[in-house]
């Protein structure tokens, strides 16, 4: 049985390849977000090797004991060949780490980015504790109040009091986290807020202002809320409803539908590779025959070009689906 042995090599190494990425997020914090561009870049080219230049320095330099940090590799003025194939990136740690801990984090986050957004042109990984990020093009210090990302508690409260101490902790941190990072609490309620170490002061406190902004009218009166925008973060909680726990919150329900689709069209993927692989693998033997006897064909043209229709649609629109297969109507992307 040949192709049953190279059938179980295959899965014991997908098993394997998999362990160590669960390993690694435990020993980083716990994971909030990644964004990974759909471009792709080419490997063994001039942008591999300076983006390959660019993590490593990354990883070298969070021992200096600096929180931020920015770096580009490749780039020079003038030179209009290494502009396009030119790295730039940062990293950095929330202010209450030890030199230690964010050393750590940001070595561990780096070494995740490859596996999380592989060949990926633009990428960031934020976990709990420290934020990586790269790009082909050149970000460092351009105010962007983007929304990254989000999530509210599932619990909320009307009660006065849990609203004057929440506004009032959001008012402080929108007063004093321009000057770096900064946690408060009042009555009940703890919060947390940082810009990246790249914006001045104004830039930073009119993205913090955005970030209560989205908090107040996203997540109304929840009893703990995170906004992510691209330079800054707020995060606040009443005491019992820790940020650092995922348990109590219902999180980003966008990025939970996207989330979704993805696994379904990996599934639907994984399953054309599967019974293609067993149709070549077994042609002549009983077992193929009796798959064909339970219905089991090799995948038909059509059906690769309609999940391959649904692939290119998903990234075009973050969100297009067209399921296909026995008991499902085709739905043409548009």
């Amino acid at each position: 049985m040949p192709q049953l042995r190279a059938l179980v090599a295959i899965t014991l190494l997908l098993h394997l390849h998999a362990a160590p990425t669960a390993v690694a997020q435990a020993a980083t914090g716990a994971f909030i977000y990644a964004g990974c561009s759909p471009s792709k870049y080419e490997r063994d080219t001039a942008f591999q090797s300076n983006l390959d230049s660019l993590l490593a320095s990354i990883a070298s330099t969070a021992s200096s004991g600096a929180t931020y940090n920015s770096f580009t590799a490749g780039g020079g003025v003038g030179q209009a060949e290494a502009a396009r194939t030119a790295a730039y990136g940062l990293y950095q740690c929330r202010g209450d780490l030890s030199r230690g801990e964010c050393v750590s984090c940001v070595r561990e986050t780096v070494a995740r980015l490859g596996a999380v957004c592989a060949n990926s042109y633009a990428a960031s990984l934020q976990v709990d504790g420290c934020y990586v990020r790269y790009d082909a093009s050149d970000f460092v210090g351009r105010a962007d109040n983007t929304v990254a990302y989000r999530k509210c508690s599932s619990g909320s409260s009307e009660d006065a009091g849990f609203l004057k101490s929440r506004d009032a902790v959001l008012r402080e941190l929108q007063a004093r986290a321009a000057t770096g990072y900064k946690l408060t609490g009042s009555g009940t309620v703890q919060g947390v807020a940082q810009c990246l170490g790249d914006i001045a002061a104004p830039d930073c406190t009119a993205c913090l202002a955005q970030a209560v902004v989205q908090l107040k009218g996203t997540c109304g009166s929840a009893l703990a809320a995170d906004v992510y925008l691209e330079q800054c973060y707020v995060k606040y909680w009443q005491n019992g409803h820790d940020f650092r726990s995922s348990q109590d919150y219902s999180g980003d329900e966008f990025g939970r539908t996207v989330a979704i689709i993805i696994g379904i069209l990996a599934g639907l993927a994984l399953l054309v590779v599967f019974i293609s692989f067993l149709a070549k693998a077994c042609k002549s033997s009983k077992l193929c025959r009796g798959m064909q006897l339970l219905g089991f064909s090799q995948p038909s043209q059509e059906m690769r070009k309609t999940i391959n229709q649904c692939s290119n649609a998903m990234q075009a629109r973050n969100g297009s689906f067209c399921p296909y297969g026995p008991g499902y109507p085709q739905v043409a992307a548009h």
